[in-house]
């Protein structure tokens, strides 16, 4: 029985299929070849039975057995071949009976893994096989708002997995509330690297760590930077954003390269000391926070342009595509160790190349320089990005 088996657990084991899933998998593909077995032998018996029969519709090659078969099995009933002998018929008897028998529980477990597979979903059990999706670590009114805002900008294709050790109860509220985004739940805490794979972090568009509103406000930043730090080993630090309720532990996540950090009531004082220098202020920036058109987007500067002047590219874009172009955004590009290292490296050079790539996602990948409307003469770099309106 193992040595059968020993094939059927090598597939599963390659397409990463585990526990109850592998059990289910394996009786899948046991049912798939007891029939396909049970067909060969039914058509080859028959072909055997009746290819000196002298009658047009008797089975007269293995591939009228073949068609035979599987017409039979399926309680279709086509009667262009059939047999005409005892031991053909026979043959068909027993091919009827253990076929259709055989073909019912096919049907059945074909069924329960579709139902066993939402049930699994619905609870958060199930591992996210998707691409370039929003995962979100944590839940508080903020993933609330964020969710109601892609409604609202029509940013409804994209994937959005959430992260969270919460109750089914909790993803069928969630799924009531945003019918039409297409959310996706994994239950469990973010800390753990198993919890971030079955959200499928690494091939994740961006993933966003807020503060859970499960924890005290003292140990939530605690638990987002032990997430962030998890995290960052598995997708690139600047798809990583991580929300933030003390300012003070800005400096832990910079540490590990991770720029792209929030905290609310920092960025609302700075809006409130802007809005007594001007009262429109705002209004002008929760206008542009919520406009569903327009918005401020960074696109990397086309080719051609590169060495030109920042007018030069002022007037591409709103000429063109009728964006508006309000500064530069440099970026320092990332030192690669093929750069330092030859191939002809001694033992001690492999040593501190090991080391400087295990140790790689603790430096900080980038540094980013904003200038915002530079002098129109500026010459344009190679790793300079534009910031438009559009």
């Amino acid at each position: 029985m193992k040595l059968f088996l020993h094939p059927f657990r090598k597939i599963s084991d390659r397409f990463a299929i585990r526990g109850e899933d592998q059990k289910l998998f394996i009786r899948f593909l046991w049912v798939c070849s007891f029939i396909a077995i049970l067909l060969l032998i039914s058509a080859m018996l028959a072909w055997a039975f009746e290819q000196k029969g002298t009658q047009e519709n008797t089975i007269k090659s293995f591939w009228d057995g073949i068609w035979w078969a599987i017409v039979s099995i399926a309680t279709v009933g086509y009667g262009d071949k059939y047999p005409v002998t005892f031991q053909g018929r026979l043959v068909g008897i027993i091919l009827i009976i253990v076929g259709y028998s055989s073909l019912s529980f096919f049907t059945g477990l074909v069924a329960s893994l579709f139902v066993e597979d939402r049930l699994k979903g619905a609870k958060g059990l199930k591992t996210i096989r998707t691409h370039n999706h929003i995962v979100i670590c944590g839940w508080n009114n903020t993933a609330e708002f964020f969710l109601k805002a892609l409604l609202e900008k029509q940013v409804s294709e994209m994937d959005i997995c959430i992260v969270i050790n919460a109750t089914p109860d909790f993803f069928e509220r969630l799924e009531s509330r945003f019918p039409t985004l297409s959310l996706k739940f994994v239950r469990g805490d973010a800390i753990q690297e198993e919890t971030l794979k079955r959200a499928s972090v690494e091939t994740s568009a961006q993933v966003i760590i807020l503060a859970d509103e499960q924890l005290d406000r003292s140990v939530a930043d605690d638990h987002s930077i032990i997430v962030a730090n998890a995290v960052h080993y598995l997708t690139k630090n600047d798809k990583i954003t991580v929300q933030l309720v003390n300012p003070e532990n800005r400096s832990m996540l910079q540490r590990l390269g991770i720029r792209n950090i929030i905290i609310w009531d920092d960025i609302g004082g700075y809006i409130l000391a802007n809005s007594i220098a001007d009262n429109n202020y705002l209004a002008v920036f929760c206008q542009l926070a919520q406009d569903k058109q327009n918005h401020l987007q960074t696109q990397k500067i086309p080719s051609d342009f590169i060495g030109k002047s920042f007018g030069d590219l002022s007037d591409y874009y709103y000429r063109e595509c009728g964006y508006l172009l309000l500064g530069l955004l440099t970026k320092e590009p990332e030192l690669e160790l093929s750069s330092i290292f030859t191939e002809d490296i001694s033992g001690i050079d492999q040593f501190i190349q090991y080391a400087l790539t295990k140790s790689q996602k603790r430096i900080p990948e980038e540094k980013s320089n904003i200038r915002w409307k530079p002098e129109k003469d500026v010459q344009l770099q190679k790793n300079d990005y534009a910031i438009l309106m559009i």
